[in-house]
């Protein structure tokens, strides 16, 4: 069922409502989109091993992610209106996929643990210290990168109150700032990578550093594409202080990588753990 059909549904006047039994395109409206992004992310991931398959792999992917965005997006207006109280399926999916996030950060994480005891007691270990002879991280740079990333969750959760309260101007502007603020940090991790001063192949610090950190700069990328399309979205009028619970669950997100990255603070750089 496309557009069109959609189309032909409300020039015959026929009734449609989001949840009831009449409605042709149901709950879950029939696509392709899924199955092609299962595919493109299994090609980009293969091409980690074999370079032709990313090839494929991306552009699949950044298809079927905007087929997705722009059909579901369609269907909104016939969507039931929410409170900023009421959970809806984008919030409960986004509760899930924190939970499944959460379980491969856990395992870079007790990669991280592993590395550090094997290291430290394992006599042919390479480097033989943890960190590795000669890492020095720039501490007060990294705080400041800490501060940037957590201010933009303080402006990412004032824009959606904004928001809810109808407030549509102010949400967009601290929008804005949250998408600036998530660049920067982006830019000042990139430029903290250049002065490390080792690699990735280095040691087994080098290893656990640039893959715990890696990780996260890539969900940090993830969080602000979903902020930017959703400013377009917003400045065409499909948030409302009634219609946002897509919204929700990516300041939801945004949330999960602040907390990654305070852990990361603490046991990476502050090594309080």
């Amino acid at each position: 069922m496309g557009f069109s059909d959609l189309s032909t549904c409300m020039g015959e006047g026929i009734d449609i409502k989001m949840g009831s039994k009449e409605h042709p395109l149901g709950e879950v409206h029939e696509s392709a989109a899924p199955i092609l992004l299962s595919l493109g992310i299994t090609f980009t991931l293969g091409g980690l091993l074999l370079l032709p398959l990313a090839a494929l792999g991306l552009p699949l992917l950044i298809f079927s992610l905007q087929k997705w965005v722009r059909e579901d997006v369609g269907l909104w207006k016939y969507r039931k209106e929410t409170d900023a109280h009421e959970w809806g399926d984008a919030r409960w999916a986004m509760v899930w996929i924190i939970i499944t996030e959460v379980i491969i950060f856990a395992s870079f994480f007790a990669f991280w643990f592993w590395a550090r005891w094997h290291t430290i007691h394992w006599e042919g270990a390479v480097g033989g210290l943890w960190p590795a002879a000669g890492v020095e991280h720039n501490l007060q740079l990294v705080t400041v990168n800490t501060l940037i990333l957590v201010s933009s969750g303080v402006f990412a959760h004032k824009a959606l109150d904004n928001l809810v309260t109808g407030k549509v101007t102010s949400a967009r502007n601290m929008f804005i700032a949250t998408v600036i603020l998530g660049l920067t940090f982006l830019i000042i991790q990139l430029y903290e990578y250049s002065q490390a001063g080792f690699l990735w192949g280095d040691h087994a610090y080098g290893t656990a550093f640039f893959s715990l950190t890696g990780l996260h700069g890539l969900h940090v990328l993830v969080g602000l594409i979903c902020f930017m399309v959703s400013l377009v979205l917003l400045n065409k009028g499909y948030y409302s202080p009634t219609h946002n619970d897509s919204l929700h669950a990516i300041v939801y997100y945004w949330h999960f990588v602040d907390v990654i990255w305070i852990l990361l603070y603490l046991i990476v750089y502050l090594e309080v753990i």
